[in-house]
C-alpha cells in the first residue's frame, strides 16, 4: 500500500512517500480502509520531536474509514462498517483504563507516534478503540476522521470536565483553526453564548458564518474586550486552543470562579503564569487530553445530526501536498482542518 513515512525528527523533507506492506489484522484487530486522515498540529510537533515518535513511523492519528477485514474475536464490528477511531490505543484489561480514564492510563499508545498511523491507504487498529458510525447523516465519511481529536475533545472540555451550563459565556482562542472552528460549534450546540478570538479580520468573517455571538480581532490583547462583551464579568469558561501565546490574556479575561480548559498549545516552551490571577479569583485551569470512547460516541452523534458542520480542506495522499499541509499549520495559515483522502 502507499503511505507517507516519517523517517526521522526534523523538517518536512523527512516525510517521504513509500510502498509498504498492507498490515494484516491479528486477534482483536481490524483493517480499516482510510476514508479520511486529519492532519493535526500535534503531527507537526511530533515531526519536530516534541512527542518523541518512534521513527520510522507512519504519522497521523485522526482517522475514519471502512472495515475491510476483521481478526479473530471481533464481534462488535464487521466488514463494510464505517467507523471512527480514538487517536490512541490502550490495554482494555488494564484496571487503570476504567471508563472515563482511557486517555490517561499508562498503557496508552498514540497513533502515528508509538504505532503506525493513518497517512496511508490502510491502517490496522484494535476494535475497542473504534466506534461504528452507521449512516453518516449530514457529514461525509472523511469528516468523521476528526470526530475524536476535535469534536470529542471539545465535548470533553466543555461538558464532561468543564460542566458548562446553558446560557454561560464561552470564549474560544484560535477560533478559525481546525480545532477552534469546531469547538465554537460544539459550544453553541450546548447552548452557550460564544466569543471567538482571532488575529485576522478575514478570519473573523469566516468565524461569523458558524454561529458565534461575538468575534474579537486582536493584536496583542483581548481581555478588555472579552470583559466588555460580558458586562464586565468575563467569560465563564474558556477553551484555550492556542496555549502559551494566549494563556495570559485568557487568565485576565475569565470570570471569577471561571474555568480555563487547555486543549492545545502551539508553543511547547515553558510558560510563565501570574499565579495571583489564579488564586485571587479562584480560577480553575484544567488540562484536557483528547476524548474517551464516551465523548467519541457523542461527537459522532453531533456530526451525524448536523449540529457541527465539518470544516476542512481535502488533499490527496501525495507527499508534496502533505508536506505543504505541515508548512501551512506551522505558519498558522489554516482555516478549518486539512484531511487526507487516500
Amino acid at each position: 500500500m502507499k503511505a507517507i513515512v516519517l523517517e526521522g525528527i526534523g523538517e518536512v523533507d523527512l516525510l517521504v512517500e513509500r510502498e509498504v506492506e498492507t498490515p494484516k489484522p491479528g486477534p482483536g484487530e481490524v483493517l480499516l480502509k482510510v476514508a479520511g486522515c486529519g492532519i493535526c498540529y500535534r503531527d507537526v510537533l511530533a515531526r519536530k520531536g516534541f512527542m518523541r515518535p518512534k521513527t520510522p513511523v507512519i504519522p497521523g492519528h485522526e482517522v475514519s474509514g471502512y472495515i475491510v477485514e476483521v481478526g479473530e474475536g471481533v464481534n462488535t464490528l464487521k466488514k463494510g462498517d464505517l467507523a471512527a477511531s480514538l487517536i490512541y490505543s490502550f490495554d482494555a484489561r488494564d484496571p487503570e483504563c476504567g471508563e472515563g480514564r482511557e486517555n490517561i492510563c499508562r498503557s496508552t499508545r498514540w497513533l502515528g507516534e508509538d504505532m503506525d498511523g493513518c497517512y496511508a491507504e490502510y491502517i490496522k487498529l484494535p476494535y475497542w478503540i473504534l466506534k461504528k458510525i452507521g449512516d453518516p447523516g449530514e457529514a461525509l465519511p472523511e469528516a468523521y476522521s476528526f470526530a475524536a481529536c476535535i469534536v470529542g475533545t471539545a465535548v470533553r472540555a466543555l461538558k464532561t470536565l468543564g460542566g458548562a451550563r446553558k446560557g454561560e459565556y464561552a470564549l474560544v482562542t484560535g477560533a478559525s483553526g481546525g480545532v477552534g472552528i469546531h469547538a465554537v460549534q460544539v459550544a453553541k450546540s450546548l447552548g452557550l453564548k460564544v466569543i471567538g478570538v482571532t488575529r485576522s479580520e478575514e478570519k473573523a468573517r469566516f468565524i461569523e458564518k458558524y454561529g458565534v455571538d461575538h468575534v474579537i480581532v486582536y493584536k496583542d490583547k483581548f481581555s478588555e474586550e472579552a470583559r466588555r462583551l460580558t458586562d464586565g464579568k468575563g467569560p465563564d469558561i474558556i477553551l484555550e486552543v492556542v496555549g502559551g501565546p494566549t494563556l495570559d490574556q485568557s487568565l485576565r479575561s475569565v470570570a471569577r470562579g471561571g474555568r480555563i480548559m487547555v486543549i492545545g498549545n502551539v508553543d511547547p516552551k515553558p510558560q510563565q503564569v501570574l499565579l495571583g490571577l489564579v488564586i485571587l479569583r479562584e480560577v480553575k485551569i484544567q488540562g484536557v487530553l483528547n476524548s474517551t470512547p464516551k465523548e467519541l460516541e457523542e461527537a459522532i452523534d453531533i456530526l451525524r445530526r448536523g449540529e457541527v458542520k465539518p470544516v476542512y480542506k481535502p488533499i490527496s495522499l501525495e507527499v508534496g501536498e502533505v508536506r505543504e499541509a505541515h508548512k501551512t499549520l506551522e505558519r498558522g495559515g489554516s482555516t478549518g482542518r486539512i484531511v487526507i483522502k487516500p
